[in-house]
């Protein structure tokens, strides 16, 4: 995935993923390690997406944990 379309990807994965917490969280009724272990699911999911090079985004500087190209 070029760069533009994962930085979209990344702004938007966040957000429903942030969106569906908030959603999910006053019908866990005070449970937040569950709320914790899907937001850090999340972000181990993205990790893995972007170690993977599947996206690529440059977004804060998360391009200097990507898969690295060695034909230079």
């Amino acid at each position: 995935m070029n760069p533009t379309l994962s930085n979209i990807f990344i702004v938007a994965y966040a957000a429903l993923t942030l969106i569906g917490r908030i959603i999910l969280e006053p019908q866990l009724q005070g449970q937040y390690l569950i709320s914790i272990g899907m937001g850090a699911f999340a972000l181990l999911f993205l990790w893995a997406l972007i170690r993977s090079g599947f996206i690529r985004p440059t977004l804060m500087g998360l391009d200097r944990y990507g898969r690295k190209d060695t034909n230079s």
